[in-house]
């Protein structure tokens, strides 16, 4: 499986919406009553809302841990290094110490540019 793709869900999965969809707005939580196919997955759901909607694909749905990493993103502070775990610069940064999934060095980098850029502009 590549790592990009997203776990299979099985029967009774508690999931969430993650697009509108008629009668059922984004965000809505349910649970998969039915799973078909077998190289191209779709899922029934039931949602809390009343609805019952077939033939999703994965990328509508999410389990709840992944609909809240959508939401857990750090804030960006005007250029300063407040979005830095405490303790370390962007350079030191370990895997686990990442900001946002991203890596410090790349945080750096970027950080760089606008600085430079910023210089540029007067």
């Amino acid at each position: 499986m590549p790592p990009t793709a997203l776990a299979e869900l099985a029967v009774g999965t508690p999931v969430v919406s993650t697009v509108s969809m008629r009668g059922v707005p984004e965000g809505t939580s349910g649970k998969v009553i039915h799973v078909q196919g077998l190289s191209w997955i779709r899922y029934w759901v039931w949602f809390d809302n009343g609805e019952r909607v077939g033939t999703l694909g994965r990328a509508k749905l999410a389990t709840a841990a992944e609909w809240a990493r959508r939401f857990d993103t750090p804030t960006e502070s005007s250029g300063s290094d407040a979005a830095l775990p405490s303790g370390g610069d962007a350079a030191s940064t370990d895997s686990s110490g990442d900001v946002g999934g991203v890596p410090g060095h790349l945080l750096e980098r970027s950080r760089a540019a606008r600085a430079r850029w910023a210089a540029k502009k007067g």
